[in-house]
């Protein structure tokens, strides 16, 4: 009875030591962009997915064997040590599927070594033409003593683009200008390049001053017209 008791109690103990318990664990990667990874469980045949972090979950004890699925990247082939249990975070590291290139030394690379000489490489070498240099010589310099078009600006007869591109409630609600008088003030505003570059630099504050100074120039010189 007593050695029954014993041989009970020894497979109680032994049934506890072979429970798996689950831990968390991670994969520490240097190219994340290789995950997530599957790990499988030699063990068990437990397969699981990592985050995109490189975290899993897996049920584990003393002496599983974990392995990736296969991938371009990595490679594993870790068992489990009793010091991993100890941990609330089991970090393993894969190894990376590269090839490392070995270093090789090259020895200098002369003429000579190839069997090649002097006259050889004078022979085969096509000599410049000198009419050719000089006729390149000559456009290049040509090319350079042509001056760029001058911008000359507009037109006298040519309405200012930038004004006339403005609502046309601008002109007549905010400068007060007769709407019969529209067209006539775009050509007045010909030769004001400064309202250009404000309204090209889409400063609002700037070009509605300037129009409105230009604006009070405009009515009296229209009025003094009409007198």
């Amino acid at each position: 009875m007593k050695y029954a008791y014993f041989l009970l109690f020894f497979i109680s103990v032994a049934a506890v030591a072979q429970t798996r318990s689950e831990y968390k664990m991670r994969l520490m990667v240097n190219e994340i962009s290789a995950l997530p990874l599957t790990v499988i469980n030699s063990s068990t045949n437990e397969t699981v997915k990592t985050d995109v972090a490189g975290y899993f979950v897996m049920q584990i004890q003393t002496s599983d064997e974990l392995v990736l699925q296969e991938n371009d990247l990595y490679q594993l082939q870790y068992q489990i040590r009793a010091s991993d249990l100890q941990n609330t975070l089991i970090r393993i590291y894969p190894q990376p599927l590269t090839t490392v290139l070995e270093e090789v030394k090259v020895s200098q690379i002369t003429t000579k070594s190839l069997g090649i000489d002097t006259e050889t490489v004078l022979l085969k070498v096509q000599q410049p033409n000198p009419n050719m240099d000089f006729k390149a010589m000559f456009l290049w310099l040509l090319k350079k003593l042509r001056k760029p078009p001058v911008d000359l600006g507009r037109k006298p007869y040519e309405m200012n683009p930038y004004v006339a591109g403005l609502p046309r409630n601008v002109i007549t609600d905010y400068l007060k200008i007769p709407d019969t008088l529209v067209e006539k003030f775009y050509y007045f505003m010909n030769d004001d390049y400064v309202i250009d570059q404000y309204i090209k630099n889409d400063d609002e504050a700037k070009w509605k001053i300037h129009l409105l100074d230009k604006s009070f120039e405009f009515l009296e010189q229209e009025n003094a017209t009409e007198r």
